[in-house]
């Protein structure tokens, strides 16, 4: 699979200054994905690479894993102070700072609750930045499930609607496609 990225309030040194292996390591995760018919088979093998590479998750189904590796979910955790009982979909401790990963194959509105999430993080002052996942286009990546993928959360409109609702906290956007 291949990526499109879109940096918000951040650029690609500023990620590297956080962590020079955030980048790369996201990018062979989706180098290593394989063209799936649907979101849960895509979500799994997401969920595998990243908890290889140490990312913390908020949950998993039983048969992904032969033995689940240990997880600090906490990191998971949107806000600490306000009781949301959020749970972003994997995080990572960098230095002083969080990063969290959200993968959202669900619609726009759900991708709006990632963004939500992401800025009440950054509130708190534990979110140094939030990585959103989505398809860059649903429609030719699931053409054989055009019905399923209605109102799915997308590159373009994630792309325009960031400047639009006027976050300040720093996101790097990914859409991703298969060949």
């Amino acid at each position: 699979m291949r990526a499109h990225h879109f940096f918000y309030n951040c650029s690609r040194e500023y990620i590297e200054a956080l962590d020079e292996q955030i980048i790369r390591g996201i990018d062979e995760t989706i180098d290593s994905l394989s063209k799936r018919d649907t979101q849960a088979e895509l979500n799994r093998d997401i969920l595998l690479c990243l908890c290889s590479k140490g990312w913390a998750y908020d949950s998993a189904p039983v048969e992904a894993f032969e033995a689940k590796p240990s997880n600090n979910r906490n990191l998971c955790l949107t806000s600490t102070t306000l009781g949301a009982g959020w749970h972003a979909d994997f995080a990572k401790q960098v230095g002083s700072g969080l990063v969290q990963l959200e993968v959202q194959f669900g619609k726009v509105e759900s991708m709006f609750k990632d963004f939500c999430g992401f800025r009440i993080a950054y509130f708190e002052r534990r979110l140094a930045l939030g990585i959103e996942v989505v398809m860059y286009d649903p429609n030719s990546y699931f053409g054989h499930r055009k019905a399923a993928v209605n109102g799915m959360a997308y590159f373009d409109i994630a792309k325009r609607t960031l400047p639009a609702i006027g976050l300040d906290c720093p996101i790097w956007l990914i859409g991703i496609y298969g060949d």
